[in-house]
């Protein structure tokens, strides 16, 4: 069978995010997903989250911890690169913590070079060049990012300056060739990531809210890989102000 033929729309599934985990006692009102394990860090060295739950949502391999704003019903994780375990972590979060509302940001990779470093992007639609979406949605090439609209709103009322475009999700980091990017581009690509497309497909079938954006790091609109906007160069504060703009949407929405 080919992967075109995987979504079958009324088929049940043998396992439900119900039969894996119960809900909590633990209400939230949005909550957000960040890749970065040093923003998680800067937020608690400054006292601005608190554990709901250290083993909460569990694998065979590791344990993701849920933290909440303090003094507010807005709840965070920290989730690992890649399509189909960030997809499926934020429909446990949405079922355990009683949330239908999820803001989503990370760093990409530019296929515009004009783009500057950690400018941020507003998907409006993902191109789908990974397995999970296909499991969710009937084929195509592209997504819609549903509430791509909202987040501009959101961004202009702050002020914060941002662009909007296309993004490529792929699932495979070291085959991002030349000619896929030039295609990419010609459609209207103008960064590169592993999630989005799969997120927004887990989203609108689980009746989910999804709320994402991108900031600018590496760039691959040219002759080399060029690395000096990676986020692991970011500066403290950098990371907070970007972290900052996710928890203003989630206020918001």
């Amino acid at each position: 069978m080919s992967i075109l033929e995987s979504f079958v729309k009324n088929s049940k599934p043998m396992i439900t995010v119900e039969d894996v985990y119960q809900k909590s006692d633990v209400v939230f009102k949005s909550f957000i997903v960040t890749f970065s394990f040093r923003t998680v860090e800067a937020l608690m060295e400054d006292g601005l989250i608190e554990t709901v739950a250290e083993d909460a949502i569990r694998s065979i391999s590791c344990h993701y911890p849920v933290y909440r704003f303090i003094g507010t019903d807005i709840g965070l994780i920290k989730t690992t690169v890649g399509a189909p375990l960030t997809s499926v972590l934020i429909e446990e979060m949405s079922y355990m913590f009683s949330c239908r509302k999820a803001v989503i940001f990370g760093s990409c990779g530019s296929l515009d070079k004009s783009i500057p470093e950690h400018k941020l992007i507003v998907p409006t639609d993902a191109y789908r060049d990974e397995g999970t979406s296909y499991h969710y949605m009937e084929p195509s090439d592209y997504i819609r990012m549903k509430n791509h609209k909202k987040v501009c709103e959101i961004l202009d009322e702050l002020p914060v300056g941002y662009v909007t475009g296309k993004t490529w999700t792929t699932d495979a980091f070291y085959r991002e060739t030349a000619e896929e990017i030039k295609k990419r581009k010609s459609e209207g690509c103008i960064a590169v990531e592993m999630e989005f497309s799969a997120c927004q497909a887990v989203c609108d079938y689980a009746g989910i809210e999804l709320y994402g954006f991108l900031y600018r790091a590496d760039n691959l609109d040219s002759a080399a890989w060029e690395k000096s906007g990676r986020d692991a160069l970011l500066s403290k504060d950098k990371r907070l102000d970007i972290l900052n703009v996710a928890f203003e949407i989630a206020k918001r929405i």
